[in-house]
């Protein structure tokens, strides 16, 4: 499979709160509802292996991500989603149309469900595309929490792995670009 086929793949996968409480058993995690992150988005099908950087601003219900490929950092697509207006763009030769709306369509899932928690720092929940699973929550409040890592297993489509590297959170994070 082609490392564009690939990012294509994610795309058709990906055609797919509020403040956190203390990790623990029986408790929930949900997403801090503004963020800015950072993350190295790690696909994997048919015995290949790809990464991409991802850019990702979320202020309540409305996203901006951007994904980047890794060696030049240069920009493959860029989507947003204010209220029901989704805008993608397609910078490079590879992304099909309507991967970035897919892709926008997963964020919402993933990023707006409760995960009840385990008790170790982890969570998972069953989403509309697959088992979406959290891992490296701290125990302890933190002002951004956030996992170290989101695992996602589709029903079809490559596995994705998402590596958070930097995360800060706002009140209200400044979404620019499209409305």
């Amino acid at each position: 499979m082609s490392r564009w086929s690939i990012l294509s793949a994610l795309a058709v996968l990906l055609g797919c709160a509020g403040a956190p409480a203390r990790p623990g058993a029986g408790s929930v995690y949900r997403f801090p509802r503004a963020f800015e992150a950072s993350q190295v988005v790690t696909l994997e099908a048919g015995g290949e292996r790809r990464e991409v950087l991802a850019s990702l601003h979320r202020a309540g219900a409305d996203y901006e991500v951007t994904l980047f490929e890794p060696v030049f950092s240069a920009p493959l697509l860029t989507a947003s989603a204010r209220g029901e207006a989704l805008h993608e763009e397609l910078l490079m030769p590879g992304p099909r149309p309507g991967d970035g709306t897919r892709l926008l369509a997963l964020l919402r899932d993933v990023y707006g469900r409760a995960y009840p928690l385990d008790g170790a720092g982890r969570a998972e929940v069953r989403g509309e595309l697959g088992r979406y699973e959290l891992s490296g929550l701290a125990a302890a409040p933190a002002a951004c929490p956030f996992p170290d890592r989101i695992e996602i297993a589709p029903r079809l489509g490559p596995r994705v792995a998402v590596r958070t590297v930097e995360v800060g959170c706002s009140a209200a994070p400044s979404l620019g670009g499209h409305p």
